[in-house]
């Protein structure tokens, strides 16, 4: 509930400060053709991340991204590299609801936010110094909402999902003696169940072409991430 109040009151804030007409924009013509770089940091690693976007015929965008941090495991770092493609589609909420009609009454709303699915596959791999490497490959989906004014401020509601993969420290069966040996050695584990990452983007447009961003997301098997970035659209 705190998150939803919490979301609620970032909503009518980007609503509040937007500046119509600023960069003679319609509200709702949110770009899906950009590039982006992106800083992030975590409880216990950080890294870099790249982002490109490629708007395809009708409602339909093509997403790459790369993103590269380091994993801390009993004072042992390893590196993590993933990179993840998907193609999503989006469509106005006005959209939507005015194709719909009940009782011979029809619907004229405005497109004031876009409803997004994203599918795709991502691929992680992780390596260190001490001959330890492990790759896989998940399904990957995100779905979402954007909103606000695209002459200022935007926002992003997003849940994703997908598998993810850690590294953790052996433990000692119980009723079992280990050696200290046996009880260093790292695991390459993949999560059974799929995680869900709960994430909210703020996004202010600086001119025509460029953006600056700051992301938030939450997580049932990783850190919380925070997250800020320099966005070129095109």
């Amino acid at each position: 509930m705190k998150n939803f109040k919490l979301a609620a009151l970032v909503i009518l804030s980007l609503t509040a400060i937007s500046e119509d007409g600023r960069l003679d924009r319609d509200p709702n013509d949110y770009k899906y053709t950009s590039l982006g770089i992106y800083a992030f940091d975590a409880k216990d690693d950080s890294g870099l991340e790249a982002k490109f976007s490629l708007s395809l015929p009708g409602p339909l965008y093509l997403v790459a991204e790369a993103k590269a941090d380091g994993v801390n495991v009993d004072n042992e770092t390893y590196d993590k590299f993933t990179k993840a493609m998907r193609i999503g589609a989006h469509v106005g909420i006005g959209d939507v609801l005015n194709s719909v009609s009940a009782g011979g009454v029809s619907l004229k709303l405005e497109n004031f936010l876009d409803i997004f699915l994203e599918l795709g596959i991502k691929a992680t791999d992780i390596d260190s110094d001490i001959n330890f490497s492990e790759s896989d490959s998940q399904a990957n989906v995100i779905t979402g909402i954007r909103f606000g004014n695209a002459n200022a401020w935007e926002g992003k509601i997003f849940v994703d999902f997908s598998k993810e993969t850690e590294v953790v420290q052996q433990e000692c069966p119980v009723n079992l003696i280990c050696t200290a040996f046996e009880t260093s050695q790292v695991t390459y584990v993949l999560d059974d169940e799929t995680d869900q990452k709960f994430g909210f983007v703020a996004t202010y447009n600086l001119n025509k072409k460029s953006a600056f961003t700051i992301e938030t997301s939450t997580s049932k098997v990783l850190d919380s991430v925070i997250k800020i970035g320099y966005q070129i659209n095109f």
